[in-house]
C-alpha cells in the first residue's frame, strides 16, 4: 500500500521521466488511478501540432480532424484533465469557416471543458464569431483559473466585442489581438494583453472619465499584475504616441493595488509618470519603454515607489537622475538605450545586484567613479557597448570592473566581436567571475572563444552568442525582454 502523503503530494512521479511513469501506470489499478489524477494535474492537453508557426500552418482538413478526434478523447477519457491547449490555427478555404466552428462548439460543449483550470485558444483567422458562444461557456466554468485567447493578426480587437469574460473563479487573462467587450472576473489579479497599434490604456481610461470612475465594461481595479504591449508593425515611435493622455493617466490612477506593471512599446508621458508614481505606491516590478516627458521634473514622481525592487526603462528624451529617490530595495536595474543618466544620483543604491545599462563613451567617467565607490553586492552586469571610437576610456572601464567584488555574471553585448576582444584585453583578473556571455552580429562572429579563454583563464563559462539569442539570454538572467 503506498503510503498517504507520497500518494496526495505525488512525489513518486515527480522524479520519473515517461516511459518509467508509463510502465508504473501498468502496475496495478492503484496506481494507474494515482498516474491518471497525476497526469491531468501536470500535463497539458493539446492539439497543437510540434510546429505552428504562421508559415508552417497546417491546411484546414487537418486541423479538422485534429479536432474530431480530440472530441472522441474528450467524451471518452476517464481523465480528469485540467489543462487544455485548443489550437485552430490553419490556412482556411472560402466557405470553410463554419465546419471550424461547428468543430470548436462541439469541443466546447464536452463535459471536460466545464472541469478546466487552464484553458489556452488560439484562434485562426475570422474566428471571432465563436465569441459569444465562447463567453457562455467561460461563465460556467467553476474551476477556471486560467485563460489565455490568441487571434491571428487583425488591424484591431474589434471583432471581439461580442466576447464577454464573467467569470467568478478566473486568476490569471492573457488575450493577444483579442479585447472583450466586457470583463467581469473579480478574482482576476492578473492580466496580460498584446494587441496591434492600439492604445488600450487610453481606451480603458475613457470608461472611467466618462463615467465617473466606474467601470462599466471592464472591472480592473483589483489587479495586482498588469502587462500592456502594442505590437506595431512598423516599429515607428510616431505610431506609439498616446491618443489621449488624460484617458491614459486616468486609468492607471484606478490600479491601486499593482504589484507589478510592465507597459511596452507605448511612449509614457509626464501625465502617466504622475499618475503611477502617485497611485502604484505598491509597485514591486515597474517596466517602462519611452519615456516622452516635456518637463525632467516628471521622472521624480516615481521617487514615492518606496518598494521597487525592479526597474525597467528603455528609453527616454530626458536625462534621468535618482537624486532624492528612496528605494532601498532596489535590485534590479535596467536603462537599457537611456544614454542621459546622472551616475552620481546611482551611488545611493547600494542595494542593487544586477545592472542593464547602454556605455556611452562621454559618461564612462561617471560610470566607472560608480563601479569604484559603490555597487559593493552588483553580481550581474550587462553592458551595451555599441561604440569603441574612444578606447582610453573603455581602458578605464575595463580597468574599473574588478573593483566590483561581488560581480559573478558579466554580458557585453556590441556590434562587433572584435571589439569585444579589445576591451577584454585590459581588464585585470576578476576572482568571482564564473560567466561571461558575448553577444553580437552573427554576420561579423568569428571564432574568438578561444581567445577569450586565454585572456581570461580563471573564468570557467565564457559564451559567445548572437544577438537573436538576447531574448533567451535576457529571460534567463530575468531581465525584462523588451526589444
Amino acid at each position: 500500500m503506498v503510503p498517504f502523503h507520497l500518494s496526495a503530494h505525488f512525489l513518486i512521479f515527480d522524479h520519473l521521466n515517461l516511459e518509467s511513469l508509463k510502465a508504473v501506470s501498468l502496475t496495478c489499478h492503484r496506481l494507474e488511478e494515482m498516474f491518471a489524477d497525476y497526469s491531468a494535474r501536470r500535463f497539458v492537453l493539446s492539439t497543437r501540432k510540434k510546429s505552428n508557426r504562421k508559415e508552417d500552418l497546417p491546411p484546414l482538413r487537418n486541423v479538422l480532424e485534429t479536432m474530431e478526434e480530440a472530441v472522441i478523447l474528450l467524451q471518452r477519457t476517464k481523465r480528469a484533465y485540467r489543462r487544455f491547449h485548443l489550437d485552430v490555427r490553419c490556412h482556411p478555404k472560402p466557405g470553410s469557416l463554419d465546419d471550424v466552428q461547428a468543430a470548436h462548439d462541439k469541443l466546447l460543449a464536452t463535459r471536460l471543458i466545464q472541469q478546466l483550470v487552464v484553458l489556452k485558444l488560439d484562434l485562426g483567422y475570422e474566428l471571432h464569431k465563436i465569441a459569444v458562444k465562447l463567453s457562455g461557456v467561460v461563465t460556467k466554468m467553476e474551476s477556471l483559473q486560467e485563460l489565455y485567447i490568441g487571434h491571428e493578426a487583425t488591424d484591431n480587437p474589434y471583432p471581439f466585442s461580442q466576447l464577454t469574460l464573467v467569470n467568478r473563479s478566473l486568476q490569471k487573462l492573457l488575450l493577444r489581438n483579442v479585447w472583450p467587450g466586457r470583463i467581469d472576473c473579480p478574482k482576476m489579479g492578473s492580466l496580460n494583453v498584446s494587441v496591434l497599434e492600439i492604445d488600450l490604456g487610453s481606451i480603458i481610461g475613457k470608461q472611467y472619465v466618462q463615467h465617473g470612475g466606474q467601470e462599466p465594461y471592464w472591472k480592473l481595479k483589483q489587479l495586482t499584475e498588469l502587462v500592456m504591449q502594442t505590437l506595431s508593425k512598423h516599429r515607428s515611435l510616431s505610431l506609439l504616441v498616446r491618443t489621449n493622455s488624460t484617458y491614459g493617466s486616468q486609468f492607471y490612477r484606478q490600479l491601486t493595488q499593482l504589484t507589478i506593471l510592465q507597459v511596452h512599446p507605448l511612449l509614457v508621458t509626464d501625465e502617466t509618470l504622475q499618475a503611477i508614481g502617485e497611485t502604484c505606491v505598491q509597485l514591486e516590478r515597474l517596466s517602462l519603454s519611452y519615456l516622452r516627458m516635456i518637463n525632467p521634473a516628471s521622472f521624480h514622481h516615481l521617487s514615492n515607489l518606496t518598494n521597487l525592487r525592479h526597474l525597467a526603462i528603455k528609453d527616454s528624451n530626458k536625462m534621468l537622475s535618482f537624486t532624492g529617490f528612496r528605494m532601498p530595495l532596489l535590485e534590479r536595474l535596467e536603462l537599457g538605450d537611456a544614454t542621459q543618466i546622472d551616475w552620481p544620483s546611482l551611488a545611493q543604491f547600494a542595494s542593487i545586484e544586477c545592472l542593464l545599462i547602454r556605455c556611452d563613451s562621454s559618461q564612462l567617467n561617471g560610470l566607472c567613479d560608480l563601479f569604484a565607490d559603490r555597487m559593493r553586492r552588483l553580481h550581474t552586469l550587462w553592458l551595451k557597448c555599441y561604440s569603441y571610437s574612444d578606447r582610453p576610456r573603455y581602458r578605464e572601464l575595463a580597468a574599473a570592473l574588478p573593483k566590483l567584488p561581488a560581480l559573478e555574471t558579466l554580458v557585453l553585448e556590441a556590434s562587433v566581436y572584435s571589439n569585444c576582444f579589445i576591451f577584454l584585453k585590459t581588464i585585470e583578473p576578476m576572482l568571482r567571475l564564473t560567466r561571461l556571455i558575448i553577444c553580437s552580429f552573427p554576420s561579423r562572429r568569428h571564432d574568438i572563444g578561444q581567445q577569450v579563454a586565454t585572456l581570461l583563464p580563471n573564468v570557467p563559462n565564457i559564451e559567445i552568442r548572437d544577438l537573436h539569442d538576447m531574448y533567451e539570454i535576457r529571460k534567463s538572467l530575468k531581465f525584462v525582454t523588451m526589444d
